[in-house]
């Protein structure tokens, strides 16, 4: 069997959402910022929510997901990097943002350095925690049966997976990204997905 760890199903394979995201529902002051960084579709999410005048901003995507959801909301996308890590979407901003005043809402946790990485070089940026991951409880009797594939699509499902389960030897796992692999159990059997999307990783998943 084939599960995936998101937050949202897709067809052909077991949902199994591990998180909840928790929003701040304050409303923040973005006039005197040329822009902002998104790194997930949950800090668009975020803005939409309180209530922020966000839309006219130049908006940073990481991600084809991310970028997409920014035009669905009607705001003002001037940059996408292909790549989905974090630390490469910095080194990538620092050229295009060396003259302006940037505005970065995350999650409460991170992996990557991309706020660390644009302060040392100089940019003029500000981070907010906008949300927060959540994991939902589950009993033991959910758990995948042996010689499950387990699509992993962040670092924070693998946390949430295994504070809800034992990892069995059996466990063949799909990771979204380098950054997804590194937490996973030392002895586990994975691959990494070429392509940063769950799409991608289910098609992998169902070619193995």
């Amino acid at each position: 069997m084939i599960y995936l760890f998101s937050d949202k199903a897709y067809e052909g394979v077991v949902h199994l959402p591990l998180f909840e995201i928790v929003f701040d529902p304050t409303p923040l002051d973005l006039e005197s910022f040329d822009g902002i960084i998104f790194t997930s579709k949950n800090s668009v999410k975020a803005l939409e929510r309180s209530g922020t005048a966000w839309k006219e901003k130049e908006s940073y995507a990481i991600g084809e997901g991310t970028a997409s959801f920014i035009q669905s909301c009607g705001g003002n996308l001037v940059f996408t990097c292909k790549e989905s890590y974090g630390d490469a979407f910095a080194q990538m901003l620092i050229p295009l943002l060396h003259t302006k005043k940037v505005f970065f809402p995350r999650a409460k946790e991170v992996v990557s350095s991309l706020f660390e990485i644009l302060d040392v070089n100089g940019i003029d940026i500000k981070q907010s925690k906008v949300y927060a991951t959540h994991c939902k409880q589950y009993s033991t009797s959910k758990a995948p049966p042996k010689d499950s594939k387990l699509i992993f699509s962040s670092p924070s499902t693998v946390h949430c997976f295994l504070k809800n389960f034992a990892w069995d030897e059996s466990y063949f796992a799909i990771a979204i990204g380098e950054k997804t692999a590194a937490v996973l159990p030392s002895s586990a059997k994975f691959t990494v997905s070429k392509i940063q999307s769950i799409e991608h990783c289910i098609a992998l998943a169902k070619a193995l």
